[in-house]
């Protein structure tokens, strides 16, 4: 009999399942690989410090220490590359608003994770920055195709993995274990991501998905190792190849790319990046965000051996690595989760069948 069934291979339901099978358990990934995944699409940056007012991500001191060796770990074990720490230049718009970022580092006590620079990099070539920047050396990207597909190869080689549509009608709960079609668990783990609106054991979670678009592009000569945000972002992902992202979309909710984006991010990108490019494709996708902006961890409110990993959002690069360790650490041992993301906080909003 296998320990866990988990359902779906996004960078959720991949993280948990390795945690799990690094611990010894017995594990089953079922994956339908014809639905279109927003891992796939995910731009996969991640940044402590955010938004317009330069404030500290949720929980940074402990998520980015973690996954600052949490990737490379991976890597070396599998022998693959994906986890990039090339930091992030954040140019100025204006004086105004150089004096207010100034002011937001003692403000918000984050000068151990911004600095003020100058022309970084050389970068004036490329972009628009009189007046400099902010420059965040904790930020980077992670390659998360590359991710899963280190992580694919090896639940494949444990013989953990299953590439077959999920049926909800096939889901038999026993109260010692779930039988679905011929496998059996004795606990099933659902990592879903947008999918889950479909999920009848889970579709009452206040899941708030928003879909974004990026752009591939060919940049020769661009030579920029960092990251560069103003209020969109280039990463550099390859020789004289850059990512432009992201758009945020809360209405049509599908995988589908669109004009109108495409002709948003130009418009955003053309006014701090100097160089042509030609754009080579575009991806969408949906990210599994959440109301109050926090993942669901946690066990169903009725059936004891039903769990959800999921709700990473926006930020699933970031957050995927501490919450996997400690959803394990939940399964194996019982101890706390995190109260701001059990999901015991919604349970009110469960209405019994």
């Amino acid at each position: 009999m296998l320990d866990y069934i988990i359902v779906g291979q996004g960078i959720a339901g991949s993280l948990l399942a390795y945690e799990l099978l690094q611990a010894g358990k017995k594990v089953l990934i079922i994956n339908d690989e014809r639905l279109p995944s927003s891992s796939q699409a995910a731009g996969g940056m991640f940044n402590p410090v955010t938004g317009r007012h330069l404030a500290k991500t949720w929980l940074a001191d402990e998520l980015f220490p973690f996954l600052k060796t949490y990737y490379p770990a991976i890597e070396e074990k599998f022998n693959a590359s994906f986890f990039h720490q090339t930091g992030l230049f954040r140019p100025y718009v204006n004086e105004k608003q150089r004096t207010q970022f100034l002011n937001a580092i003692q403000k918000h006590e984050i000068a151990n994770y911004v600095s003020d620079s100058t022309d970084f990099e050389n970068s004036s070539k490329f972009i628009v920055n009189e007046l400099g920047g902010l420059n965040t050396a904790d930020s980077g990207w992670v390659n998360v195709p590359e991710l899963l597909k280190a992580l694919k190869q090896y639940f494949i080689d444990s013989e953990s993995y299953a590439n077959e549509p999920f049926e909800y009608s096939d889901v038999e709960v026993k109260p010692e274990s779930v039988v679905y079609k011929h496998y059996e668990a004795i606990n099933i783990i659902f990592c879903e991501g947008f999918y889950a609106k479909n999920n009848p054991y889970f579709n009452w979670l206040p899941f708030n998905p928003v879909k974004g678009e990026i752009l591939l592009v060919e940049t020769p000569g661009y030579d920029v190792s960092q990251i560069v945000n103003q209020g969109s972002w280039i990463i550099p992902v390859g020789p004289d190849k850059c990512r432009f992202g992201a758009t945020y979309s809360w209405h049509e909710l599908d995988f589908e790319t669109t004009e109108k984006a495409r002709d948003t991010l130009q418009d955003k990108i053309g006014k701090f990046f100097k160089m042509e490019y030609k754009i080579i494709s575009q991806q969408a996708g949906v990210r599994p965000s959440t109301t109050d902006r926090r993942p669901f961890l946690g066990k169903h409110p009725e059936i004891n051996n039903m769990f959800i990993f999921n709700g990473l959002g926006t930020k699933g690069v970031s957050i995927a690595p501490f919450f996997a360790r400690q959803f394990r650490d939940f399964l194996l041992n019982g101890k706390e989760i995190n109260s701001e993301t059990t999901i015991e906080r919604f349970y009110t909003l469960y209405q019994k069948s």
